[in-house]
């Protein structure tokens, strides 16, 4: 039997959010990253790997700061449960966050913002994240 591989079909930003007093161009900011693995419920080896990091001063004045993205990736031929929930957990956000960090730092750089360099994630040593199976979107 041949090894299943994951094929990344792209990634997207869905939604982005900027609220900030003018004044801030740089300060300490909290970063919260939450990560959800979806699966499609008519063929699960459509799978999504969703983020949403949201960066927030820790003072006044305001700033608020949020991405959406998601990462869309397909697994060519069968993977038993171990092989599944790596593709699941660790290759597909391993993948698709890299993208995810760069857009960030672009994007506050080009409002004015001393850029805030996202951390990087060890996806292989986090638990597994939750995992929602998706209703299949008619096209």
């Amino acid at each position: 039997m041949e090894q299943a591989k994951l094929q990344f079909k792209g990634f997207e930003i869905t939604k982005i959010v900027l609220d900030r007093d003018p004044s801030v161009k740089s300060g300490n900011f909290n970063v919260d990253i939450q990560h959800i693995a979806q699966a499609q419920e008519d063929n699960k080896n459509k799978i999504k790997s969703v983020f949403i990091i949201t960066i927030n001063s820790e003072a006044q004045p305001l700033f608020n700061f949020q991405v959406q993205a998601i990462g869309d990736f397909e697994i060519i031929g069968e993977a038993d449960e171990k092989i599944y929930n790596n593709f699941m957990n660790i290759s597909a956000p391993s993948i698709v966050y890299p993208y995810i960090r760069a857009f960030i730092s672009t994007t506050m750089l080009q409002a004015g913002i001393q850029p805030v360099i996202i951390p990087t994630i060890n996806f292989a040593a986090m638990t597994p994240v939750k995992v929602a199976i998706e209703p299949a979107v008619k096209k």
